[in-house]
């Protein structure tokens, strides 16, 4: 159901036309290349050389994409931010494989990435320049009052000097020491947290007693490395530091207009992916002396797209191409792929959320749509709120370019905008505004919500239930369809026979029929249970302990209990935040008012609208996937492009 049925094909051709022939599938975006059982082997049998060719092809082609992917990321990080509405507006470009290698070609890959690689560079060498200038600059603002070079007290000839640092201390102990020693004259040059800096004169045959007065407080000699003085070496600093500034402004301004080279590359990095899948699919390939064998998987119905996508790349007498129906020991391994019609295919994100079905599982999504429409509009169930999701959805949709992952969401929300509307039509709710009609109050009827959910949750069990007696009884297991779904139908049928019998429709003939049905439906598991055993007692005792999941039906139908829970306190969400706003004077509700009104409606909105989606799923996965569905499929993953910046042409398109 709703699952494309998969081809084998298998490709043979010369080698020489093994690059053509892989663009032209890559081009088809639909073949998944599967790796055959001897293609390990073979490639391990290959000789040195060709086999660290193919390895080095791949290294190369890898790193080459590692650096146009770098550049792009740094480039894109200075250039001018297109606005959001401009981001969005623009479509992204569509291209053929044939149009993308044609445009690559039309520039210099090399030169490129040299340039920007290159400007790269050069930002990093400023950065690193600017950096020490700024502590060459930390450094000379502390010693700007030295009047002298350091580097030139040597040649004095009846005065000796020495500059440096004295350690801080709460007590000044050390500074002090040596200021009011009279063998040296001291000038203080600066004063920080950790030390004083100072020029220590002295008589030079005092140089002894001097260097242990040094020591004993802790004197450190300045290295100074500049032929300045430290006011003059400060301007000059300065001055280099505005150049810097000067050069990275620049050099920024000139990254900033770069759009072109940002485009080329964007094709550089789609080119070489799709490169280097080719590459890398070789590996999977069998290697004749002549020839080379590529198997792959392929929905039925584009078998014809890849025929005439290799006739118009080879001349049929260079290629043989078989298509083979897929056995029951390749159904582990058949990739999955959904078909579904255009309302369906926007749940099938729900499904892979959970997990796609196998290849001979049915596709739960046709299944589950109804449903999910029917949960999420309940939990909304406010017009306003509905509309308000139906016409930004539609916007989007029609005036903004998405990608196509985004643009299928958009769908889905759009869809789920209509039940959201007619359920608050039920519940007679706008924006928490109540309308002149209300067919069930969220206040006065909340009873009768409660209800609705828990029978709309039986439904979907029983629903469940009967999908699962069929799958059985398509499988030939009618034992297994007795005692894990029809025996329970029927306890359900039961059940809902006796309530009818004594709340809705007073009968002692429904009671009975019901108890019946339900009592013997519970034998009847316990049989199935027993037979399909090959120890009929132990079956048995498994069939009563089966009985016991009764227990857990009782808390999936509570669990529906959140479709009132969440609709109800939504709008009643929705009428307090009104009230809030009415206790406003009049003139102020029309200020303040309305800035107050979008501002917490748009917080219950999107708290609605999280909430909706969560425990909308959450009851498919739990309540209605657990009794039927296991999933576990494995999605096709053909050989394409990324598709991160354009959007590849098929044959067709292109």
């Amino acid at each position: 159901m709703a699952i494309a049925k998969m081809k084998k094909v298998t490709l043979i051709s010369f080698h020489e036309k093994k690059e053509q022939l892989l663009t032209a599938i890559q081009t088809l975006q639909s073949l998944e290349v599967i790796d055959l059982p001897a293609a390990k082997e073979n490639l391990q049998s290959l000789s040195p050389k060709e086999r660290e060719s193919i390895e080095q092809n791949i290294k190369k082609n890898e790193s080459y994409l590692e650096n146009v992917t770098e550049a792009l990321s740094f480039l894109k990080s200075y250039l001018k931010k297109e606005s959001l509405i401009k981001q969005y507006t623009n479509p992204r470009q569509s291209l053929s494989l044939e149009e993308l290698e044609k445009a690559v070609g039309e520039f210099s890959s090399d030169k490129l990435l040299d340039k920007v690689l290159g400007l790269k560079a050069e930002q990093k060498k400023l950065e690193d320049a600017k950096k020490h200038l700024y502590e060459q600059e930390d450094f000379l603002l502390l010693w700007k009052k030295l009047s002298f070079n350091p580097r030139d007290t040597a040649v004095f000839e009846h005065i000796a000097v020495k500059v440096g640092t004295i350690p801080q201390t709460l007590s000044n102990d050390y500074i002090t020491n040596v200021t009011s020693n009279p063998l040296v004259y001291t000038e203080e040059i600066f004063q920080n947290k950790d030390s004083f800096g100072a020029a220590i004169f002295y008589d030079p045959s005092h140089v002894i007693d001097v260097n242990a007065l040094l020591d004993s407080n802790h004197f450190q000699a300045l290295t100074y490395e500049y032929d300045l003085p430290p006011a003059e070496a400060l301007a000059d600093v300065q001055s280099r530091i505005q150049d810097n500034r000067e050069a990275n402004k620049q050099l920024l301004a000139d990254l900033s207009e770069m759009k072109a080279e940002e485009w080329q590359l964007m094709l550089l990095s789609e080119f070489y992916y799709a490169k280097l899948q080719r590459i890398k699919s070789q590996q999977l390939l069998i290697n004749e002396k002549h020839l080379f064998v590529i198997q792959g998987w392929l929905e039925e119905d584009k078998v014809n797209e890849i025929k005439l996508a290799l006739t118009d790349t080879v001349a049929e007498n260079e290629y043989a191409l078989t298509v083979d129906d897929a056995d029951d020991s390749d159904v582990s391994v058949i990739p999955t792929v959904l078909k579904n019609n255009k309302l369906v295919t926007p749940f099938e994100s729900i499904t892979a959320m959970y997990s796609l079905p196998k290849y001979d599982e049915i596709d739960p999504t046709p299944l589950l749509t109804p449903f999910y429409l029917l949960f999420f509009g309940m939990m909304i169930a406010d017009v306003g709120y509905g509309l308000l999701l139906l016409i930004g959805t539609l916007l989007a949709l029609k005036f903004l370019n998405f990608n196509k992952g985004m643009r299928t969401n958009l769908l889905f929300f759009h869809i789920l905008s209509y039940p959201a509307i007619l359920w608050g039509l039920v519940y007679g709710s706008f924006f928490g505004l109540e309308l002149p009609y209300v067919l069930l109050s969220t206040s006065n009827d909340a009873n009768t919500i409660l209800l609705i959910s828990v029978v709309f949750g039986v439904v979907q069990i029983m629903f469940g239930l009967g999908i699962k007696a069929y799958l059985s009884l398509r499988d030939k297991n009618p034992l297994g369809a007795i005692s894990d779904s029809i025996g329970w139908l029927g306890i359900f049928v039961g059940l809902i026979f006796i309530l009818f019998g004594q709340m809705l429709i007073p009968s002692q003939v429904l009671v009975t029929v019901g108890a019946a049905v339900a009592i013997t439906s519970a034998v009847a598991i316990v049989l199935a249970t027993a037979m399909a055993s090959d120890n009929k007692a132990l079956g048995a005792g498994a069939g009563l302990y089966n009985l016991y999941g009764i227990t857990g039906y009782i808390g999936d139908m509570v669990s529906y209990t959140r479709l009132m829970a969440l609709g109800v306190s939504g709008g009643s969400i929705a009428v307090a935040f009104n009230m809030i706003i009415d206790f406003l004077p009049v003139w102020a509700r029309f200020t303040i008012g309305a800035v107050l009104f979008v501002l917490l409606h748009s917080i219950n909105f999107g708290l609605s609208m999280l909430s909706a989606y969560v425990h909308g799923a959450r009851l498919v996965f739990v309540e209605f996937f657990g009794k039927f569905y296991e999933g576990g499929g494995k999605a096709l993953e053909p050989l394409k492009t990324e598709e991160k910046y354009i959007y590849l042409k098929n044959k067709k398109e292109a």
